[in-house]
């Protein structure tokens, strides 16, 4: 079981570095396209509603990606404000696109990529753990 760990301010400019690191370690581990793919786009998406809507640009996130013989997993522990994104609504991906909207897919495709997706608050800090399975 190999480990990734990082600490970081959830800026467009360290969210990028962290994406291009973990695509990286996922290669090295030799990680499946789709699955690396699916575990940089669940990170990038908490990470920038974390710097978007959870007033953390200030305060770094703690981030681990474990690769594991079926699954990789994730966990990001922030200090912003609790959130659970399992509970945001769905957007309506039914309705005509200049009928829908704006945001909240982010969230929806975190839910859909993600074979786990928890979510705890503890200590003044949240802590959102994921899934994804390897092929």
């Amino acid at each position: 079981m190999n480990r990734l760990e990082a600490s970081m301010l959830a800026t467009p400019e360290a969210i990028s570095a962290l994406t291009d690191r973990i695509l990286a370690f996922l290669q090295e581990q030799q990680v499946e396209a789709r699955a690396t793919h699916h575990v940089a786009m669940v990170v990038e998406e908490v990470l920038t509603n974390l710097g978007t809507h959870g007033n953390c640009r200030e305060k770094p996130a703690r981030i681990a990606i474990t690769v594991e013989p079926g699954t990789v997993r994730g966990e990001i522990v922030d200090s912003g404000p609790p959130f659970d994104p399992r509970q945001a609504p769905d957007p309506d991906v039914d309705a005509p696109i200049e009928d829908r909207e704006v945001g909240g897919i982010g969230l929806y495709l975190v839910r859909q990529l993600s074979s786990a997706l928890e979510y705890t608050y503890r200590n003044g800090e949240n802590c959102t753990a994921f899934a994804i399975a390897r092929t």
